[in-house]
Formats: C-alpha cells, sequence, structure tokens
C-alpha cells in the first residue's frame, strides 16, 4: 500500500494536453499551401517587373540609336554629294555601337509635288462633283486665285522639292519571340536652296541688277488706262483706278 503522504500526479484536462501538443500535420500543409501561394504570386510580380524594366531599358537605348542614326545618315548623304531627285535608301546593324541584333532602315524621301495641270483636273473634278455641272469655266474668285496660282505653281514646286526632304528611319529588334520595331519621322529643310528660286529669265543670283532692282521694290506693269498708286516693297501697285489699270510684279526673289 501506499503511504497516504505520497501525491498522485494530476491528470490536465484533455483541452490542455491538446495544446501543448503543438500543429498537427493538417495545419502544418495549411500553412505551407498558403506560404507557397504568396511565394508564387511575389516571383510572378518579381518577374514581370524585371522584364518592363528591361523593356524599357531597350526602348531608351533604341531610341539614341534611332537619332543617332538620323545624324548618320544626313552626314551620309551630304558626303556622297547632297541632296538628289530620287529616294535614298540606307540599312544596316548597330554592332558598332554594341547592339548587334538591332537592324536599321532609313528612307530620304524626295517629295514630289504634282504638276499644276493634275491639280487643276482634280479641282474640276470635284467642282463638277459638288456643283453637277460639266463647264470647265471659272466664275468664282477662288478659280480666278487657284488660275492665277499656275503662274507661278513650276517655280515654288521646284523649289519645294529641292529644300524639303521627309526621313523615315525603322529600328528593328527581338523581344523573345516577338519582333518589335521603333519608327522615327522628320523632315529636314535647306534654306539655302530656296535661294536659287527660278524666275522668268533665270535663276536668281546675288548681285545680278535685276535682282537688286526687285529687292529695292521696284515693278513694272503694262497696260492701258489712267490711275496712279503706291508702290510698296515687293513691286505690287495698290490704289490702282481707271480702265485697263494692271499690277506690276516684282519684288524680293
Amino acid at each position: 500500500m501506499t503511504s497516504p503522504d505520497t501525491k498522485r500526479p494530476r491528470l490536465r484536462p484533455p483541452e490542455q494536453r491538446y495544446a501543448a501538443a503543438g500543429f498537427t500535420l493538417l495545419e502544418v500543409m495549411i500553412a505551407m499551401a498558403v506560404l507557397a501561394l504568396s511565394l508564387t504570386s511575389m516571383l510572378t510580380s518579381q518577374m514581370a517587373s524585371l522584364r518592363a524594366t528591361r523593356y524599357a531599358q531597350t526602348i531608351t537605348s533604341v531610341a539614341f540609336l534611332a537619332d543617332y542614326q538620323l545624324i548618320e545618315t544626313e552626314y551620309i548623304v551630304r558626303k556622297e554629294g547632297g541632296w538628289v531627285l530620287e529616294d535614298k535608301f540606307y540599312e544596316g546593324t548597330f554592332a558598332d555601337q554594341g547592339w548587334p541584333d538591332v537592324k536599321y532602315k532609313c528612307i530620304v524621301d524626295f517629295l514630289k509635288l504634282p504638276e499644276f495641270t493634275e491639280l487643276r483636273a482634280a479641282k474640276d473634278d470635284t467642282d463638277r462633283a459638288n456643283r453637277g455641272e460639266s463647264s470647265m469655266y471659272y466664275r468664282s474668285a477662288a478659280d480666278q486665285a487657284f488660275t492665277a496660282l499656275g503662274m507661278v505653281w513650276t517655280p515654288v514646286k521646284q523649289a519645294i522639292e529641292r529644300s524639303i526632304r521627309k526621313v523615315k528611319c525603322t529600328v528593328k529588334w527581338k523581344n523573345g519571340n516577338l519582333d518589335e520595331e521603333y519608327i522615327v519621322n522628320t523632315f529636314w529643310a535647306d534654306p539655302e536652296k530656296l535661294k536659287q528660286l527660278p524666275g522668268l529669265g533665270g535663276e536668281a543670283k546675288e548681285g545680278d541688277l535685276g535682282n537688286e532692282k526687285a529687292q529695292e521694290g521696284g515693278g513694272a506693269g503694262t497696260g492701258t488706262g489712267t490711275g496712279a498708286g503706291a508702290q510698296p516693297a515687293g513691286g505690287r501697285q495698290t490704289g490702282a483706278t481707271g480702265p485697263g489699270a494692271s499690277m506690276g510684279m516684282g519684288g524680293k526673289r
């Protein structure tokens, strides 16, 4: 028999015994599943951020390469003798700049304007379509102004064609399995070529006596009748009255 002084161990309640036992296998599996989902979401977000950063860096570099190629193309055109009355094509890669997989193609576009006869025919067709008329007579002031444009259209057309070029550079590269491209459009203008605007007597040159008189505002008019008016710089008569009064043309070429 045991002594009455001997203490028996106390048994804990069932809920206390379970709490001291730790996590169950089910709880551990749920925790691992939540952790796996969280890590997967974080990894996906991080990978997307890295791809976006890399793409932004590539686009920035490609933009600088395209601007560089525009300047290089202008230098090459000048080195080859300047602008010509036809389109010019240049293509290659940026291997020398450390981007061998990036390709470019630049087009120096010669802007060919239509002849005045083509403009006249297009306007006549539009007028007939709008008015339902087949007559070729020009009745309105707009028609008369358009007809007067034919007197100066040829030299203006030649001046624009010689002094303006449209340039387009297309840069292409691979982004994984995708084909990417970056396009830059710009215009080149050469004001010096506008000084070679041809006139009725040939090209105007500095020091030409006729040109100097035109720059001073001299003009000449023909016709019959009486009238008086002021002659501003540019050679256009104003204030002329009477039948047969004429308008003198002159001015700076």
